[in-house]
């Protein structure tokens, strides 16, 4: 059965609300950072609101609910739609103290995965000299270089290895 052009539209909204969120950090904070008339939900990271969201949509589109109470319900999805993107649009002008909290783990491991990404590209390189290389003592200086890069990009993978592993389920 086909939707009707209301609930298309709401729908897309939620996809682009959905992939707004996506690309936030979406740390927990200190305090809720809605209304509890607006949201209900205990959480306060963004994906918490957003699967609150999600769920009036979902009892919204049902067609067992009287005519008053799809009325309020529709004006609530409005309001938390219009709050979501309004929040989403704000988080830079948000002052240190009141952004979200990172988690700490998450931003290391991002920072070694960078890492990780500049020494395989310096290797490729130094492998690509290599190749390239005429004379004996260009080509060893290049293979002592590629040694140490390949330590290097070992004790990287090792200490993202033991970032991920209190994470592991045991």
């Amino acid at each position: 059965m086909p939707q009707a052009p209301a609930q298309q539209r709401l729908h897309a909204m939620l996809d682009l609300l959905r992939q707004q969120i996506a690309q936030q950090p979406d740390g927990a904070c200190r305090q809720p950072r809605f209304d509890s008339q607006l949201f209900r939900t205990s959480g306060t990271r963004l994906a918490d609101y957003l699967r609150e969201l999600e769920g009036n949509i979902t009892q919204l589109t049902a067609a067992d609910t009287d005519v008053v109470r799809r009325q309020w319900l529709a004006e609530k999805v409005l309001d938390q739609i219009a709050a979501l993107q309004r929040e989403c649009q704000s988080q830079q002008l948000r002052v240190k103290r009141e952004r979200p909290r990172v988690d700490s783990r998450q931003t290391k491991r991002e920072e070694y995965q960078g890492y990780e990404k500049r020494l395989l590209a310096m290797i490729q390189q130094r492998e690509q000299h290599l190749a390239r290389a005429e004379t004996l003592s260009v080509q060893q200086q290049l293979i002592r270089e590629v040694d140490q890069l390949q330590e290097r990009l070992a004790r990287c993978r090792a200490a993202i290895y033991k970032l991920e592993l209190p994470a592991m389920p045991r």
